[in-house]
């Protein structure tokens, strides 16, 4: 009943696990997911990455996700630590956000292991911090203005005409390949 412009985030969520996946990763970990939320994001973006470990021939393995409260660098940094913590700790970690992966990098520096040598890391996201990290970060990218652009659009329509059918836009996007994966 309400005009949405949005990304497919199951599919933006499977091409960064596909991605780790083809590049023989086979222990991908999840830092993100928000299981008791009832926000569709967090689950839409498990929903990619658990399709594309199917498809990839990998298990899904519980042990290897991790929750985050909020999308942060702490949060990103605390949630990586219990990850590698684990006794079959991942070989890729898939960040439900470039900010999580921020932290996540950061995370596997200190417990003395390299990006993405020992571990590679995907984010969602294509902040402008993560273009000049070191390694800078792989991430999917979302195109904003296209977003921004049609959600204007979608307001100006239904000023002119209150009434009309509520329309879904799906926003593309794009993985970038940088240096952490």
């Amino acid at each position: 009943r309400f005009d949405l412009v949005a990304i497919d985030n199951v599919r933006a969520a499977a091409d960064a696990v596909r991605h780790l996946a083809s590049s023989g990763r086979t222990r991908i970990g999840a830092l993100g997911t928000q299981p008791a939320e009832g926000y569709s994001t967090p689950q839409q973006r498990t929903a990619g990455y658990r399709q594309a470990l199917a498809a990839a021939g990998l298990d899904f393995v519980p042990s290897l996700t991790r929750p985050a409260a909020h999308y942060s660098r702490a949060d990103g940094y605390t949630a990586a630590r219990e990850l590698l913590a684990s006794t079959e700790a991942p070989d890729a970690i898939f960040c439900y956000s470039d900010l999580l992966a921020m932290g996540a990098m950061r995370a596997v520096f200190d417990a003395g292991l390299r990006v993405p040598d020992d571990i590679a890391i995907v984010g969602i996201d294509d902040i402008e911090e993560g273009r000049y990290s070191r390694p800078s970060l792989s991430t999917v990218s979302l195109d904003t203005p296209f977003i921004a652009a049609q959600a204007v659009a979608r307001i100006a329509e239904r000023i002119d005409d209150p009434d009309r059918e509520a329309v879904e836009v799906v926003a593309p996007h794009r993985l970038i390949v940088r240096e952490s994966s």
